[in-house]
């Protein structure tokens, strides 16, 4: 069966064409064909659905062998099978997938997989895109770290059925009905669903809290005690060697204990930290001081760099808070 043809980009022949191709519109991947290439035969496909893009490719009835380094570390690619098979080595685990099974790789990690007769949709992901979308379903006041998910999808399980049968109804409709109707509300509308799926129906670090289940994650004592530390002293110069201390563990210790209980190292966590507060002061009373007074006090100098933390981390600009709340 043949997907988004009316949105075919590439249909080619040539390995480096596809190989541009492909790193046009998810991210480098070095493919090479295993064997004779007289059977490889590569379709690109793509289509926007509002700031998401959902691809299709092909490679004809070739072997492949691919690998890619880390490249983004905000970047995720969720791999839809619809033809052949393959195993691919991610994140310190082997994942097999075929014919209606699907798999997420982390940009922010290497991976490098054999496939046969391959064929899938591909959905490029943000993770902080992901992250605020989870914010505006749960609220500002949950305290939503880092984003991780499982690159192992679990095929029988029925959220991914849901969700694979969802990226088939808009790839559907974003190639027939809607191919010439350019509403973005509609297209925004789909976009919400895709990510309120992936939160809710696939295995990730917010899976639970996006369910309303109840999280509780056992945090090591000297994480708790760093993390205490860090929520009491975030209007003060600390850096990486007082938190450690304060927490009675190396270094490594320290980034593996929070990247295990929170998805982020120390300093990031002390940076959202601080990056909250500010959003607090300025969703209430300025009392006359700028922006700038207030990024400073927290310990942001550089203001571009700290516009761009924010509206990474909150999805909109200081200013636009501000507006909102004058």
């Amino acid at each position: 069966m043949t997907y988004l043809q009316n949105h075919k980009i590439l249909s080619s022949t040539d390995l480096d064409q596809v190989r541009e191709s492909i790193m046009n519109l998810a991210s480098r991947h070095d493919l090479d064909v295993k064997g004779s290439d007289a059977q490889f035969k590569a379709c690109v496909a793509a289509v926007q659905c509002g700031d998401l893009s959902l691809m299709h490719v092909t490679f004809g009835e070739s072997r492949l062998s691919v690998k890619s380094s880390e490249e983004d570390p905000d970047g995720l690619l969720l791999y839809m099978v619809t033809s052949g098979l393959g195993v691919a080595q991610h994140c310190g685990k082997e994942v097999e997938f075929s014919s209606g099974e699907g798999f997420m790789r982390n940009l922010a990690a290497p991976v490098s997989a054999t496939e046969d007769n391959f064929g899938a949709f591909v959905l490029r992901l943000s993770k902080d895109k992901l992250k605020n979308h989870a914010r505006s379903l749960v609220g500002e006041d949950v305290d939503l770290m880092g984003l991780s998910f499982d690159p192992v999808i679990d095929s029988s399980a029925p959220g991914w059925n849901v969700f694979r049968n969802t990226v088939y109804y808009v790839a559907e409709v974003l190639d027939g009905p809607l191919r010439e109707l350019h509403n973005p509300i509609v297209t925004a509308q789909m976009e919400d669903i895709l990510l309120t799926q992936c939160l809710s129906l696939l295995p990730n670090s917010y899976q639970d809290l996006m369910n309303g289940h109840d999280v509780t994650k056992v945090v090591p004592y000297y994480i708790k005690r760093a993390r205490d530390y860090i929520h009491a002293h975030a209007d003060k110069k600390i850096g990486l060697a007082d938190i450690a201390a304060v927490a009675g563990c190396g270094y490594r210790g320290m980034q593996r204990g929070f990247m295990d209980a929170y998805g982020t190292t120390p300093m990031a966590y002390l940076r959202i930290v601080r990056l909250k507060r500010i959003r607090a002061i300025l969703r209430g009373e300025l009392d006359g001081h700028a922006i700038s007074d207030v990024a400073k006090q927290w310990g942001f100098t550089h203001m571009s760099r700290f516009a761009r933390d924010y509206c990474r981390e909150f999805g909109e600009l200081p200013s636009e808070t501000v507006r909102k709340n004058a």
